[in-house]
């Protein structure tokens, strides 16, 4: 059984399964709570009333309003880090002090990209393992769709193209990621204010253009989550489309065939799905049951400390871009990029 501690009580920490339409775990208390190989024994949260709550929803017995007391206290295998942004180098180097063996910290996974650094290299140092809570990755339905492109059942891929709402940061953390788990590294980036506010004036929308290495573009569009709530991507290729809707719970797939309209032309017809829909969704629990498989086998997980890094440098090199007007290229090395480009200050949305 793996001891894990919880930094954090708000929506991704608990909060987020208090919700009646949400049918799967969606917080790390809930996630811990549902695997047999963990057991959730400590929570902190400055916020008392969030703390008494938590404690109570998932029988939790010790609670504290500091993360020192909680690391000091407690003897932990595994750490869920799901406070704001900016405190997660602090409580990362306090977990490494007192011997926490994982650490499954929420995105984006620091505020600077030297923050960033500085966790990936301390975990990396002292042998402690740094998952980033880019839930996709641990998602079976996500892993058939990029199996798919890789076996190149769409053939060549043409297009792509995301749509995203509520900040560059905060929903861009997870659509950069999604990005590269399926596409691979970039090679640069184009972006520009979108006329479409984000709701948060310290993150803002973005839209813009990503050249991967394999030599696809995809094009970034975002939408105001006031009028609704969009996290979508379309990729066609040669051979077919898929278009991932509805935050990843949706799937649409379309194939060639001879247009029903014009002569002499194909077309894509929706047809039946190269993925069962019903593929479970479960990002948090699978996220759980990741870093406890991982701890009993010495491996690396799939969404690395250097995978949260990467996304937090696209995040970067969209704000350089829209600020500067031109094309930022990959990996950024001005150090003034390092530390200057503001992260977002929030809680997770999805």
């Amino acid at each position: 059984m793996h001891r894990a501690g919880l930094v954090g009580c708000g929506r991704i920490g608990s909060e987020f399964d208090d919700d009646p339409k949400r049918s799967n775990i969606a917080t790390h208390a809930g996630a811990y709570s549902a695997v047999p190989e963990t057991e959730l024994v400590a929570v902190a949260d400055i916020n008392k009333e969030k703390l008494e709550k938590c404690i109570k929803k998932w029988d939790i017995g010790s609670a504290y309003q500091s993360y020192e007391e909680l690391l000091e206290k407690e003897a932990l295998d595994i750490l869920s880090i799901c406070t704001w942004t900016s405190q997660h180098l602090d409580i990362v180097k306090s977990a490494v002090e007192h011997g926490v063996k994982a650490i499954f910290c929420e995105k984006p996974i620091a505020v600077t990209l030297g923050d960033a650094c500085q966790m990936v290299e301390l975990c990396k140092t002292n042998n402690v393992l740094l998952q980033i809570d880019h839930q996709r990755r641990f998602c079976e339905f996500h892993q058939r769709v990029r199996e798919i492109l890789l076996n190149g059942k769409l053939g060549n891929i043409q297009q792509a193209s995301f749509h995203y709402t509520a900040g560059i940061a905060n929903t861009g953390s997870h659509m950069f990621d999604l990005l590269r788990f399926l596409f691979g590294d970039v090679s640069w980036v184009m972006a520009v204010q979108s006329e479409n506010k984000s709701h948060n004036p310290t993150d803002p929308n973005l839209d813009g253009v990503i050249k991967f290495k394999n030599g696809l573009f995809c094009s970034i569009h975002a939408c105001d989550v006031k009028k609704f709530l969009i996290f979508e991507l379309d990729i066609i290729g040669a051979e077919g489309r898929i278009r991932i809707t509805h935050s990843g719970f949706d799937l649409e797939f379309y194939e060639i065939q001879e247009s029903n309209t014009f002569s002499g032309y194909k077309e894509l017809y929706p047809s039946k799905p190269l993925i069962n829909k019903n593929t479970p969704r479960d990002f948090m629990i699978n996220g759980v049951k990741h870093i406890v498989n991982c701890l009993e086998e010495g491996k690396n997980s799939i969404s690395s400390g250097e995978d949260g890094l990467r996304a937090l440098e696209l995040i970067h090199a969209f704000h350089i871009s829209a600020k500067e007007g031109e094309k930022i290229h990959l990996p950024l090395t001005r150090k003034e990029h390092l530390d200057n480009i503001p992260g977002c200050e929030m809680d997770n949305i999805i």
